[in-house]
């Protein structure tokens, strides 16, 4: 018989709307599975995205001396 509890799935530790086959236990970091992971790629996609957005931003305001 199989105890359902220890089946638990745990989120991705970067995207926490997806769920991570790997994870078993919540004492888990960073597997180095993980950076080969497909959603780990899509969460540094994301992060190097907002960054340029931020940086747009912040040169912007250097740029017209007015906050948005």
């Amino acid at each position: 018989m199989v105890d359902v509890v220890s089946l638990k799935v745990l989120p991705c530790l970067f995207l926490l709307d997806v769920l991570c086959s790997y994870r078993k236990d919540e004492g888990f970091g960073v597997m180095a599975r993980c950076f080969e992971c497909s959603q780990y790629k899509r969460f540094m996609r994301e992060m190097a995205d907002e960054d340029e957005r931020v940086m747009d931003e912040i040169d912007e305001i250097h740029r017209t001396g007015v906050w948005k």
